[in-house]
């Protein structure tokens, strides 16, 4: 029933409007951000958090040099992070206690300076210990330590006092305030704390009520407590999925804060498909949905992330949701507020903010035209994980019946799962360790496949087994609590678990079957005696490809943010003694190849560039584009390889994608012409461009 509904409303829909939406593409910039955390830690805000923790344990003057520390940033660095509520908690602290109920507006600043100051400030010495790593803090609990930092980490930053500094709250309240919610039934998506469910609360009245519901447990269970503890209102908290609002009562309104950026980005299709569909079904006819979400702001943006609000519109044009209003809130937020409409009766949507003259992709359907995802996004199911405890269980004790389990799982869900994930790889293992001799010494003919093996397998295959039993929680090797404590463990592709991933899936000795790899080679304009410089090399699988065409005369460069993909290439380059491949560290906004400024015959992306439009900030992508222009040598191409959507019925290579005219589009901007396009499968697909001649 849900594969007919989403097929019915697409088609009803497209139905209505002549042709695809034409939507507006915003110029240099992307069409959305998904960004890093907006606190990461360095060493000033770890000073600064260590000033506070001093100044909770008594010391005064330590308390005023943290105020005086975090004032001047909140506005420039720390907009919508934590500082504006560190320093509300400071000047609290600092003002009489029989003073302090200034600060004190509403029943959640009551609760968040409850929660904070409780015990002598054990929660709050716990967030600062915990995020910021102060006084040597090692957590007990390693395996609990990521989601509690999340969760004192969101309830600081979402429920802050101080929010209006950076959220336009009362504008936010007067427009929901004029669609008259008195005595309604409304639903706050993504509410976290309940920090917009408490005033829509006061707008619905005893009368009405609102569902405020959310993916996290913790968050969910506090809310609870919340609402009883404080009498927030006629709020109900319940826990919700990715694919289901769990809410089967009518209800007016769906509000959604901060949040759509993530399910047009993040989610996967179907999963929003499911989603969309259990919002539409607990709407009432006419019913609203209002969403409330960042502007692009010249990489300025709150907590790094926004989604240009055309996309929204067209993606929920095709869900059946008619625009009513587009409210824009400064330079940061701006409000959209649609209404529930039947499927094939709404008119196209009229788009807002329109640039002249402006670029324009076809929309179709509900499809995101950039989806970021994790690295590998697809869902970890239970014959995935029973695949995976096969696996450890021939690894680690040479059993042959549990490898030729292991097998049977993956040739069973190979086909309906993964397409390009990483299950072909382990199935190889899985193979190999069963083969005889001659069958495995004819597996690992090519070095870089018996690489592959070594790498994974040596030391009594540790590296494997980590790596299945950290991914598919298989109760074995617990996070350390040093692990537990690096910053970096909270970023994309970074830890060690992380790094294998990507070692696995990129240098699969299976690839060639789903990528084919030789049809991107052979479009692939590279000569003997060329320069190439591979971004985002990875393990280096088409580094070493490369380093045979350009021969002995030419140079291969494999750049990448990982050291240990550095460390695995350098190894094999000088274990093979290999004259013409050097690898080296790069960073996210250059490439760091000074000395080869216009030396370059190819420079060449592989599932990069979809990072570089949805990842990286503004700064990050304009160096690096620059320094890819300066690189190249007249006549130098940029080789693209990336991943496109496909149709419900095929499986999507790993999980990212973009679509191809926003790369084209994008790359115009920057001086960058296409010159070559070649769809290699129909979740993958290549494109050649090269740098515009000059106008000075």
């Amino acid at each position: 029933m849900r594969f007919l509904f989403c097929f019915w409303l697409l088609f009803s829909a497209a139905a209505l409007a002549d042709s695809p939406l034409q939507v507006p593409i915003p110029g240099k910039q992307s069409i959305l951000r998904v960004g890093a955390l907006p606190d990461p830690v360095n060493d000033r805000n770890r000073a600064i958090a260590q000033m506070l923790f001093n100044g909770l344990n008594g010391d005064r003057a330590q308390l005023q040099q943290a105020s005086e520390a975090l004032d001047p940033l909140i506005d420039t660095e720390n907009l919508g992070g934590s500082y504006s509520a560190l320093s509300w908690i400071v000047h609290m602290l600092r003002t009489p206690e029989a003073d302090r109920s200034i600060y004190l507006k509403n029943p959640l600043d009551q609760h968040y300076a409850d929660f904070f100051f409780a015990n002598e400030y054990a929660h709050l010495k716990e967030y600062l210990q915990r995020k910021f790593g102060i006084n040597d803090f090692r957590p007990t609990d390693p395996e609990k330590h990521i989601p509690r930092t999340q969760f004192l980490e969101d309830l600081i930053l979402f429920n802050n006092p101080a929010r209006a500094r950076w959220d336009p709250v009362d504008e936010v309240m007067a427009v929901l305030r004029s669609l008259d919610l008195q005595g309604k039934q409304v639903i706050d998506i993504g509410a976290g704390f309940g920090f917009y469910s408490y005033r829509l609360a006061q707008l619905v009245g005893d009368k009405g009520k609102v569902y405020a519901i959310d993916t996290s447990e913790p968050a969910v269970a506090e809310l609870k407590k919340m609402v009883k503890q404080y009498d927030l209102g006629p709020i109900e908290a319940r826990l919700s999925t990715e694919e289901d609002v769990k809410v089967r009562e009518l209800t007016d309104l769906a509000f959604i804060a901060s949040l759509y950026h993530v399910l047009y980005a993040w989610s996967t299709n179907n999963k929003r498909d499911a989603f969309i569909e259990s919002l539409r079904k607990t709407l009432r006819p006419g019913g609203y949905l209002v969403i409330l979400d960042n502007h692009f702001n010249q990489g300025h943006e709150l907590h790094s992330s926004y989604i240009d609000p055309n996309f929204a519109i067209a993606q929920l044009f095709y869900y059946g949701f008619e625009l009513q209003r587009y409210e824009p809130l400064g330079k940061r937020r701006y409000l959209l507020i649609f209404r529930k409409g039947e499927p094939g009766q709404i008119p196209p949507p009229a788009f807002v903010e329109v640039r002249e003259p402006s670029k324009t992709i076809p929309i179709e359907d509900s499809r995101s035209a950039v989806h970021i995802g994790s690295l590998d996004s697809f869902d970890i199911t239970p014959p995935g994980i029973k695949a995976a405890e096969n696996l450890y269980q021939a690894v680690e004790a040479g059993d042959r019946e549990a490898a030729k389990e292991a097998i049977a799982i993956y040739d069973e869900i190979i086909p309906k799962e993964h397409f390009g994930g990483e299950y072909t790889a382990l199935r190889w293992l899985a193979r190999y360790l069963i083969a005889s001799p001659a069958e495995q010494k004819k597996m690992t003919e090519d070095p870089l496949v018996a690489a592959f093996r070594d790498y994974l397998l040596d030391q009594d295959g540790e590296r494997i087994k980590f790596f299945l039993a950290r991914k598919y929680k298989l109760g074995k090797e617990p996070l350390t609590a040093a692990e537990a404590m690096d910053e970096k463990n909270r970023q994309i592709g970074i830890v060690r678990r992380q790094s294998l991933e990507d070692f696995i899936l990129f240098n699969n000795p299976a690839r060639e079957e789903w990528e084919k790899s030789s049809e991107i080679l052979a479009h692939t304009p590279i000569h003997p005696g060329d320069t190439v410089i591979d971004v985002g090399s990875g393990p280096g699988y088409y580094s070493f490809k490369f380093a045979k065409l350009v021969g002995e005369s030419g140079r291969v460069y494999a750049l990448d943010t990982k050291k240990p993909h550095v460390d695995y290439i350098q190894s094999l380059v000088k274990k093979w003694r290999i004259e013409n491949l050097f690898a080296q560290v790069s960073s996210t906004d250059g490439l760091g190849l000074d000395d080869l400024q216009g030396q370059a015959d190819l420079v060449f992306l592989c599932s990069l560039y979809h990072i570089l439009y949805g990842v990286s900030s503004v700064q990050e992508r304009e160096g690096m584009l620059r320094d890819i222009r300066q690189v190249l040598k007249p006549g130098g191409k940029l080789l693209i390889v990336d991943n496109g959507p496909v149709e419900q019925k095929t499986l999507p290579y790993h999980g990212p994608y973009i679509r191809k005219e926003l790369i084209i589009a994008q790359l115009a901007e920057y001086g960058f012409q296409l010159k070559e396009y070649h769809q290699i499968i129909p979740q993958r697909y290549l494109l050649l461009f090269e740098p515009m001649p000059s106008e000075e």
